[in-house]
């Protein structure tokens, strides 16, 4: 009887506390020890798992957002769904686990850059190029044709969702974003000469002097000089 008593005012403390810190039913508790030593314990959710320390940088968070992905805790995606960065996710892999998504907006009037400069290691159109055609690019240290800014200072300066791992789609990624998430609307007008805004930079060279672009509204594709002005949408992987 003695024993009962016992365990009955244990439980009643266990539950008083958890009370006492705010915990409410569907918080979950962890009971762990044995008699005097049995303690509430709190587990973390995968949310608050998932969030980022503020000690962490940039790369750091990537690099850990990419394994906690193959966790238990892993957050599914689909196309388009919002993704990390806060862009629509237009392609997914391992079953929802990893992909890659849009940026949450685009950049209109932008110069390629890079006139006469050339670009024969970033002239693959294919799916997934996109990532090593701006690699290629960024070693070129390119500058605008006209001496404002040309697409990489845009690149260069992009964090949303606090990530620097955006890069510029390939063609055939390009014509993914179109496939799956349907036309891209854009309201801006030519503000400036040689200026398309419907038109958007992909990464890939064609030869010489020429870029592959695509309009995101139509679908219809195009051939653009460096030194054009067209729109950039950039992309990550998760």
């Amino acid at each position: 009887m003695l024993i009962k008593i016992l365990a009955t005012l244990l439980m009643t403390v266990w539950v008083t506390t958890a009370s006492a810190y705010g915990w409410e039913d569907d918080d979950p508790l962890l009971l762990s020890g044995g008699g005097h030593e049995a303690k509430v314990e709190y587990e973390l959710t995968c949310d608050e798992q998932r969030a980022r320390d503020p000690s962490m940088t940039g790369e750091e968070y990537t690099d850990f957002l990419l394994k906690f992905q193959d966790t238990d805790c892993a957050k599914i995606f689909k196309p388009g769904d919002i993704g990390f960065g806060g862009g629509k996710v237009f392609h997914v892999t391992d079953e929802g686990r990893h992909g890659m998504e849009i940026a949450p907006y685009h950049h209109t009037s932008v110069e390629y850059g890079c006139w006469y400069v050339g670009l024969e290691g970033a002239r693959n159109q294919a799916f997934g190029a996109g990532k090593s055609n701006t690699e290629v690019a960024l070693g070129k240290n390119c500058v605008s044709h006209y001496g404002g800014s040309s697409i990489f200072d845009v690149l260069r300066n992009f964090d949303a969702g606090d990530f620097r791992d955006w890069y510029i789609p390939s063609y055939y990624e390009l014509k993914e974003i179109y496939r799956v998430l349907g036309p891209y609307t854009v309201t801006e007008k030519g503000s400036a000469q040689h200026s398309y805004p419907q038109f958007f930079w992909s990464s890939s060279e064609s030869y010489a002097i020429w870029m592959w672009g695509l309009n995101l509204t139509t679908g219809k594709n195009a051939l653009a000089g460096h030194s054009k002005k067209l729109s950039v949408l950039l992309i990550r992987d998760f």
